[in-house]
């Protein structure tokens, strides 16, 4: 049986999406089948000056009896697309467009979703976007008690999670509660366990506070809410270790050690894993009862249209997703 194409996103129509979405194809060719949300004049553009050709999509089996071409479901903008430039009316399509691929997905015409990256600004700004970014969207989109993840991971096995993502600095500690952390931890756990079939997954979560708090005398999450969710899940048979102090728990013993870090918050999280691979880590969600991945990086629009935007990442969230599609169909048969 052969799986469903992929579905791409455009992404922030401004932004690098386009430029990824040709160049992807361009190197890949026909090894990985996909189609790509977006405004089909815009793409067809964009894919002139890579000598790749376009087809305006009538069925989901085109990306397999068109391989050779960028197939695009058409989504039109209502202003024309200039690369840079915001435009707040085209932004809103965003929505429309990832309402439309989760949709695709759910009724088996795809088999994984890929996004390329979105302004949240501009779209919260377009109006009816009370949600922090993709994640949150995707998983309203699916189940409004979804308890959705966001995780990094790069081509070494290297996965980080923070707990929480979008906030100020000043509101992280008000989110780390017990649910949150034991919720998490335990999404993560079934995760690698079902989709990368690691029997039992070895955990690091770290602190929130320096030196994970020093016994109290600088915080006291470690000991009020991290180190009590840690030993009760422990107990139920996972495989956790923590609070490590944030400063030491990147190593590369450690990176070697463990198969995924739980961070407190965005940036102890996302620091080290775009230090040491910015152009190859991507994003998967976690808990969607699709797989879905993107590239870990923003719209680009200072180089949008310039052709200066590195498709890797974007080629390693295909890749991703389809191994992990694989992976999923695999364990549905064995069962």
């Amino acid at each position: 049986m052969i799986d469903p194409p992929l579905v791409l996103t455009m992404g922030e129509p401004a932004g690098v999406g386009a430029e990824l979405t040709v160049k992807v194809k361009s190197i890949f060719k026909n090894q990985y089948p996909f189609f790509v949300i977006g405004d089909y004049k815009f793409l067809t553009i964009v894919a002139n000056k890579y000598s790749l050709k376009t087809l305006k999509m009538t069925s989901f089996t085109d990306p397999f009896e068109y391989p050779n071409r960028l197939c695009v479901l058409n989504h039109s903008m209502p202003q024309e697309i200039i690369s840079g430039k915001i435009s707040l009316k085209n932004s809103a399509e965003v929505k429309h467009i990832i309402k439309r691929a989760v949709s695709i997905v759910l009724n088996n015409d795809a088999s994984a979703i890929v996004t390329n990256p979105i302004d949240k600004w501009a779209v919260k700004q377009s109006g009816n976007f009370p949600y922090e970014g993709h994640t949150d969207f995707l998983a309203s989109l699916c189940n409004e008690k979804t308890n959705s993840v966001m995780m990094l991971t790069n081509k070494d096995g290297f996965r980080v999670v923070p707990l929480t993502v979008h906030l100020p600095i000043k509101k992280v500690s008000t989110k780390i509660t017990i649910r949150l952390l034991e919720n998490t931890l335990g999404l993560v756990h079934k995760v690698l366990k079902s989709d990368y079939n690691i029997q039992v997954p070895k955990i690091l979560v770290t602190g929130l506070n320096p030196h994970a708090g020093e016994r109290s005398t600088m915080g006291y999450e470690e000991n009020d809410v991290i180190k009590p969710v840690i030993v009760k899940l422990n107990k139920t048979g996972m495989s956790l270790v923590g609070p490590v102090s944030a400063d030491t728990a990147f190593t590369g013993e450690k990176r070697a050690r463990f198969d995924a870090f739980v961070c407190m918050y965005h940036d102890q999280a996302l620091i080290p894993i775009k230090t040491l691979s910015f152009d190859e880590s991507i994003n998967v969600t976690l808990g969607l009862p699709f797989v879905r991945t993107s590239p870990d990086h923003g719209t680009a629009l200072d180089i949008a249209g310039g052709d200066k935007a590195n498709p890797k990442s974007l080629m390693l969230a295909i890749e991703e997703a389809q191994k992990l599609t694989r992976i999923r169909r695999n364990n549905v048969k064995s069962l």
